[in-house]
């Protein structure tokens, strides 16, 4: 790495949490890593697909939206069904 970029390491590192937390919501808002590899470039793009296809189906009103109370009330149900008690966060 060049000597810039080690400066900003040591920069960085100097920093407070409250700092930290800041510079790195800065640069993710502003910057995309590329995937990894092919493997990954892979199922991003069949994640970006699938989020395509959910959007479509609530734009055209194939699907019923929900509220947050509802969804939580349903998977209640699905884990008593399964003998299974919910605890929530």
């Amino acid at each position: 790495m060049t000597a810039a970029v080690e400066h900003i390491k040591k920069e960085i590192r100097s920093l407070g949490p409250d700092e930290i937390e800041a510079l790195l919501r800065d640069l993710q808002n502003e910057y995309v890593l590329p995937p990894a590899d092919d493997e990954a470039a892979s199922i991003e793009a069949e994640w970006d697909a699938e989020i395509d296809r959910r959007m479509q189906d609530v734009i055209q009103g194939r699907v019923e939206l929900i509220s947050a109370e509802e969804s939580d009330h349903r998977m209640d149900a699905l884990f008593a069904k399964r003998g299974f008690e919910r605890h929530s966060a």
